[in-house]
């Protein structure tokens, strides 16, 4: 009996201790504000590397790197992957540390991020009632995440963001005077090649895109001539592992670039995954390569 009224005591004790601390402030949930703010005081990188631009009053990383050696090209801007960081794991992080000694400053900039799918939630009620009409999407074809109006609001979001993003980089970049060129991936190499093509943003000396693509089908589609149409040199790299809709294009890119007679056009195809630390090495060379060779910064 004692055991038991002692028992009951301690689980007492035990949920009050658990309500207490869900009321306390300083243990509740932290808002992405407080996040941000608590990643930029824990820094696992040289803090002489790390710097800040902001936008809409909101700081973003900006992180930066040296040349090292006797060479000075210029600066690398490395632009990762959309909902990722400036210092994203992979393929460009390991560029960002090791194009340095190339004689490449490296200028990191924090991606846009993606809207979140939509979460689509039925009733218990509504669980085992018809249908009041068919559904509007292709059998063959992803659900739509987001409402249309939603779709294009973002996108111009994500536009504006790296309009912004690109045009405080000459303040930053001025100490490391010469060439640019930018390397970029995935849904933010087709960002880019959108704002290139619009002449939103200004043409580097060199353009770098891994596995380009766009979500939205139209937009994926126009991609291609988007590409072929740029007059700056172009480095294509393609690999085994990239989105479904990068390899759908992969070809029409290629043919539209010869096509359309874009001299400066290369596309060179990966025989790895991008998991593969090798490809990455393969990747590296051949960024170092095209860049010195038609930035002309030998």
């Amino acid at each position: 009996m004692v055991r038991i009224i002692s028992l009951i005591f301690c689980l007492i004790l035990g949920f009050t201790a658990i309500s207490t601390r869900a009321a306390d402030p300083a243990t509740a949930v932290p808002t992405p504000a407080e996040v941000s703010a608590k990643k930029l005081n824990n820094r696992y990188l040289p803090e002489n590397e790390v710097k800040q631009i902001t936008i809409d009053n909101q700081p973003y990383d900006l992180l930066v790197r040296p040349w090292e050696g006797k060479k000075k090209l210029g600066a690398a801007i490395i632009l990762p992957a959309t909902n990722g960081t400036a210092d994203a794991p992979g393929l460009m992080a390991f560029v960002r540390r090791n194009i340095n000694p190339a004689g490449w400053a490296s200028l990191s900039l924090t991606p846009p991020t993606e809207l979140p799918a939509a979460n689509f939630a039925t009733a218990a009620t509504e669980v085992t009632s018809p249908g009041a009409a068919q559904l509007s999407s292709p059998s063959n074809k992803p659900s739509p995440k987001i409402k249309p109006e939603d779709n294009s609001k973002h996108l111009q979001e994500q536009e504006d963001f790296l309009v912004q993003s690109m045009s405080q980089l000459d303040a930053v970049g001025a100490d490391y005077a010469g060439k640019r060129i930018l390397i970029t991936a995935d849904q933010s190499a087709g960002l880019l090649i959108s704002l290139l093509s619009q002449k939103k943003i200004a043409d580097p000396d060199v353009l770098i895109v891994i596995n380009p693509y766009r979500e939205d089908e139209k937009l994926n589609q126009a991609l291609a001539e988007q590409l072929a149409k740029l007059t700056l040199p172009i480095l294509d790299i393609q690999s085994p592992d990239g989105h479904p809709a990068s390899l759908e294009t992969a070809a029409n890119r290629k043919i539209l670039a010869v096509t359309l007679k874009s001299p400066n056009y290369r596309q060179t195809s990966l025989a790895l995954n991008l998991d593969n630390e090798s490809a990455w090495q393969n990747c590296l060379n051949a960024i170092k390569g095209f860049s010195a060779r038609m930035s002309g910064a030998q």
